[in-house]
């Protein structure tokens, strides 16, 4: 989300409570993380479209 002086604010993909991190100890999603998480909201969504989730 945003940087200031020795800290990360970060929020779940999915929105959320936000927390802070050294820059350190974070890193962004590779492209295989981006694909797979891609899949995984692709996949909801569909189930969703169909009936199968709420």
């Amino acid at each position: 989300m945003d940087h200031l002086d020795k800290f990360v604010w970060l929020r779940p993909v999915g929105g959320g409570t936000e927390w802070t991190a050294l820059p350190e100890d974070v890193r962004p999603m590779d492209v295989q993380e981006q694909e797979d998480l891609l899949r995984a909201r692709v996949a909801s969504a569909n189930a969703r479209s169909r009936g199968e989730l709420l």
